[in-house]
C-alpha cells in the first residue's frame, strides 16, 4: 500500500482488471500486432543504422519505414515457427536426460511439429489463461479478498470463456 487511502492501488487494480478480460478474449489477435510491432520497430532501426550510408538522409526515413514494413511481416510469418523452435528445443533440454538422446530429438521434433500445426489454438489458450492470471491479479490489488479456491474457479472460467471466443474468432 502506497498510503494514499488506497485509491492508488483501486486505480491500478481496476487497470488490471480491464487488461486481464482484454487480453483473455482477444489475445492472440494482440499478441500478432505486439509481435509485427517489435518486428517492425528492430526492421525500422537497423534501416536507420545502415542507410545513412548509402542514403542521403531524407530518404533515410523512407527506409525505416520500408524496413519497418518488410521486417514487421517477416516476424508475423515466422512466429508460429519461433514457438515451435522454443518448444521443440525446451522439449528437449527436459528430456535429453531422462530419456536416449535420439528418442528426445524425435519427441522434440514431434512436439515442434504440433506447435506449428495447431500454433493459432494454443496462442488462443494460453493468452487466455494470461489474461485471467491478470484478470485475478487485478481483483486483488483493488482490494477484493478472494479466497484461493474462488481465484481458481475465476481463472477457470475466464480461461474457459476466453479460449472459447478466441478459437470462435
Amino acid at each position: 500500500m502506497l498510503g494514499l487511502g488506497g485509491e492508488v492501488e483501486l486505480v491500478s487494480g481496476l487497470m488490471l482488471i480491464i487488461l486481464g478480460l482484454v487480453v483473455a478474449f482477444f489475445g492472440r489477435k494482440l499478441a500478432k500486432a505486439v509481435f509485427f510491432l517489435i518486428g517492425g520497430l528492430v526492421g525500422a532501426l537497423l534501416a536507420l543504422l545502415i542507410s545513412p550510408m548509402f542514403i542521403p538522409p531524407p530518404y533515410t526515413y523512407i527506409a525505416a519505414l520500408v524496413g519497418f514494413v518488410i521486417v514487421g511481416v517477416i516476424f508475423l510469418l515466422l512466429m508460429k515457427f519461433g514457438a515451435g523452435i522454443i518448444a521443440g528445443l525446451a522439449t528437449f533440454m527436459l528430456l535429453r536426460g531422462i530419456v536416449d538422446i535420439l528418442l528426445a530429438i524425435i519427441i522434440a521434433l514431434i512436439v515442434l511439429v504440433i506447435v506449428i500445426v495447431l500454433f493459432d489454438k494454443i496462442l488462443s489458450i494460453i493468452t487466455a489463461l494470461v489474461g485471467s492470471l491478470i484478470f485475478t491479479a487485478g481483483l486483488q490489488q483493488a482490494g477484493v479478498p478472494l479466497p484461493d479456491f474462488l481465484q481458481l474457479v475465476i481463472i477457470a472460467i475466464i480461461t474457459i470463456l476466453g479460449s472459447i471466443v478466441q478459437l470462435k474468432t
